[in-house]
């Protein structure tokens, strides 16, 4: 009798609360949700949709126009959702299901690209990837590479807001190899190696301002090194050579040289060309040394422009803004080294009157003795002075264009 009293108990409870039971399944159900936010949202459009006022009040006035209350609102809610649905878009909310392996891509002048932080792909005017990396504050900061339209790697690196700034290398457009060490603001800053379009090592060594500057070595087209020493302004120190005998002019040049000595009547010393810098050391013997070894007197540097920190010139008046007024200016005969610098010029081209006639003797294709030249050739000559050192050009007439130039110590 009392199980039976207990069951009855049970079922007349569950009769009473089955139908609350029931409505708490319907109410907590996601179907049931989704449908009546569902319909909320469909009844609030439809709502907002009917916008024909019904109402005096129901009208905004703004400069004298009648503005429905109701059209300003859905205008609102409109631009509203549009621009949640384009920042959704435009942000890691949808982008990880994207093909670009889950990294956001922006415009290059996409507002948003403000607030991006991280990897990220940065589109070009034209639409192609410029810019693959990190991002800080609209900036390109960090590590990125950097693209040309055709999808060719220009850099790979460290940016700061959109430079070139610590390690990195940079390409030619043909993705060949161009710089590869430090950069302060999108310039060669520091220690780096410097390449040539075919792709072999041109300099190995220290840059200031984009410019070789400090120790370093220069490579030839094959990679191998030629010369080390002292650079500034983009060029070898050639005054360092002065002084030097040909062992310790051997110990810095590495390349092909070729010695023009002068015969004993002429006693003009000796004129060692390093082919691969171009350049001519004039050694003399130097009788009070305890070796009497010829030592570099003067160089003749074989090129038709001087660099002084950002300046190049090219004739008279450029080099005037360097060193002020001549020193020295006028005709002049030709001396044994000037004899070797012109003719070295004129295997390439035509320079000066043509070449200086010699008389000579080859022992060896890198050793000529020189008997005799024709002494009455004649050049015009700007020579300068510059603290402890004289620098004379040398040109074929008073024109102010100059083929070469020599370096001396102002005691000479």
């Amino acid at each position: 009798m009392g199980p039976e009293l207990l069951t009855v108990l049970i079922s007349t409870i569950k009769s009473r609360f089955a139908s609350i039971v029931s409505k708490l399944r319907l109410w907590t159900s996601w179907n049931f949700i989704r449908t009546r936010i569902i319909g909320g949202i469909r009844d609030f459009f439809l709502g907002m949709l009917d916008v024909r006022p019904k109402h005096k009040d129901d009208y905004y006035t703004i400069f004298g126009w009648m503005v429905s209350k109701k059209l300003a609102y859905a205008l609102i809610v409109m631009i509203g959702v549009l621009s949640i649905w384009y920042i959704g878009s435009s942000t890691k909310i949808f982008s990880a299901f994207g093909s670009s392996g889950g990294l956001r891509t922006y415009d290059y002048n996409s507002i948003l690209l403000r607030f991006a932080k991280n990897r990220v792909r940065i589109k070009g005017k034209s639409g192609y990837i410029a810019y693959i990396g990190n991002v800080e504050k609209g900036y390109c900061t960090g590590q990125g590479e950097l693209y040309s339209p055709d999808n060719v790697l220009l850099y790979n690196g460290n940016f700061e807001k959109n430079k070139y700034e610590g390690s990195g290398s940079q390409y030619y457009e043909d993705g060949v190899m161009h710089y590869m060490g430090n950069f302060h603001e999108n310039i060669y800053e520091g220690s780096g190696r410097l390449y040539r379009e075919d792709g072999s090592l041109e300099y190995d060594g220290q840059f200031v301002s984009g410019m070789k500057e400090g120790d370093g070595r220069l490579y030839d087209s094959g990679s191998n090194e030629i010369y080390e020493g002292a650079f500034s302004s983009d060029d070898i120190v050639y005054s360092e050579l002065l002084g030097k005998n040909a062992t310790e002019i051997k110990e810095k040049y590495l390349g092909k040289q070729i010695l023009y000595e002068s015969d004993e009547n002429l006693d003009e010393g000796t004129a060692m060309l390093l082919k691969d810098i171009r350049v001519i050391c004039q050694m003399v013997s130097d009788g009070g040394a305890a070796d009497d070894s010829e030592k570099t007197q003067a160089v003749y540097v074989l090129s038709d422009k001087f660099r002084s920190g950002n300046a190049s010139a090219g004739n008279l008046e450029s080099l005037k803004k360097i060193f002020g007024t001549p020193e020295y200016e006028g005709n002049s005969n030709v001396i044994f080294p000037e004899v070797m610098a012109i003719n070295t010029l004129n295997d390439g081209k035509y320079a000066f009157n043509g070449p200086v006639d010699t008389t000579s003797q080859e022992n060896f294709s890198d050793d000529i003795f020189v008997n005799q030249y024709d002494n009455n050739y004649k050049v015009y000559v700007y020579t300068f002075r510059k603290g402890d050192l004289m620098y004379s050009f040398v040109s074929p007439d008073s024109g102010g264009n100059f083929e070469f130039y020599s370096i001396t110590e102002a005691e000479s």
